[in-house]
């Protein structure tokens, strides 16, 4: 084990009163990044995607995950599958990246090796001698399961049951009645020039907003009013006052809310998934890693209407709040390569990411970590 992977596991166990941020070399190093991808990226569950985004026969969703292609396809015969996106001959990516359609079979672009939306290996051109064992070439499948309407990938050949652990979850989410989103709706899709564990860090504290977003965020859900409620190194919910109560519409329609709907719930889901949760919709980004200084970020979302005032929102203001994100973490990857510091003091209002760290520890190095604490403010969403 090398000092840097030493440091890094020391780092990470450490529990809020004790801790500081990681040592900035993890950020950039190339062996810290095929530590993570394997340990966690490749054995544990990430998010992928909401169901509702592959409502129709044929519909998929492509993408790569440390470096695996892998394709998630809603079957002809109804099944939502998750399975390798290369060809099982020489290895190029059968679908292209993104949400797509399968018209009839997948044909891989190299040499048209066809395959069903399953994964059977249908043909192959100029077999003549019928060398090619088609059951042995079939594409690899991968665990898949479901929780509110996201779906979530394990690339183990062992996965643990996913829903053992977020049904825990499941308790603070009644006064939000979440089987009422049922629309998705697709959001960013960027490669940010930083680190994964940069972004994730960024996305799931409040402590920046009257600062990074001065004129976006901090205008309706101020840091001041963040507050922590549940967590672990498993998952973590904080909560924040909308000072901007809901749109008259809303109140129309629903009348006299209880008070945690005139809040807005963050539910981080580790290692990538970060979802805002208010009465009007369930937004989110998801956080890969390309390689040790870049990373995809995927957004989406899911309301009780198509579109309009309780839908999407604002694309613009979006837009602008996660351009601001994109710049920060792309700045704070920049001073990543400084000798000369080994990270500051983590405060209270950073305790999720301590929950975060602890996370990394528990998986990359099965470290101790600390016990689930729940605050005052839990007793508000239960």
């Amino acid at each position: 084990m090398s000092e840097l992977i030493k440091r890094y596991e020391h780092a990470a166990r450490q529990p809020l009163d004790q801790a500081n941020s990681l040592p900035f070399a993890v950020y950039k190093d190339a062996q810290v990044a095929e530590l993570e991808a394997d340990k966690i990226f490749h054995r544990q569950w990430v998010f992928v995607c909401a169901t509702g985004m592959l409502g129709e026969a044929g519909r998929y969703f492509a993408f790569t995950l440390a470096g695996e292609s892998i394709a998630v396809v809603h079957g002809k015969d109804g099944h939502i599958r998750a399975m390798s996106n290369n060809c099982s001959h020489r290895g190029t990516p059968l679908l292209k990246s993104g949400f797509g359609q399968i018209e009839k079979n997948i044909v891989c672009p190299y040499h048209a090796w066809t395959y069903s939306d399953n994964g059977e290996l249908k043909g192959v051109p100029f077999d003549t001698n019928k060398c090619v064992d088609k059951q042995r070439h079939e594409l690899p499948k991968y665990a898949l399961q479901e929780w509110m309407g996201l779906l979530f990938i394990n690339l183990s050949d062992t996965p643990s049951d996913l829903l053992e652990r977020l049904n825990q979850i499941n308790p603070y989410l009644q006064h939000f009645h979440m089987d009422r989103f049922i629309q998705a709706y697709e959001g960013v899709a960027e490669h940010w020039n930083c680190n994964w564990k940069l972004a994730v860090e960024n996305g799931i504290e409040s402590y920046h907003l009257f600062m990074v977003h001065r004129e976006t965020l901090e205008v309706n859900t101020p840091s001041k009013k963040a507050y922590y409620i549940a967590g672990d190194a498993n998952w973590s919910l904080t909560g924040g006052e909308i000072v901007e109560k809901r749109s008259v519409l809303s109140k129309l329609f629903s009348g006299d809310t209880p008070e945690p709907l005139n809040q807005y719930m963050l539910i981080y889901l580790p290692p990538g998934f970060i979802g805002i949760l208010s009465y009007d919709s369930f937004d989110w980004i998801a956080v890969t890693p390309d390689g040790p200084e870049n990373c995809f970020v995927q957004g989406g979302g899911m309301s009780e209407h198509a579109s309009g005032e309780n839908g999407k929102g604002s694309d613009a203001f979006t837009a602008a709040f996660l351009q601001e994100d994109k710049d920060i973490c792309e700045l704070v990857q920049s001073g990543m390569g400084s000798r000369h510091h080994q990270g500051g003091k983590l405060l209270e209002v950073e305790r999720i990411v301590v929950d975060f760290h602890q996370y990394l520890a528990k998986h990359l190095f099965n470290s101790p970590v600390s016990d689930f604490r729940e605050t005052e403010a839990a007793e508000m969403f239960k």
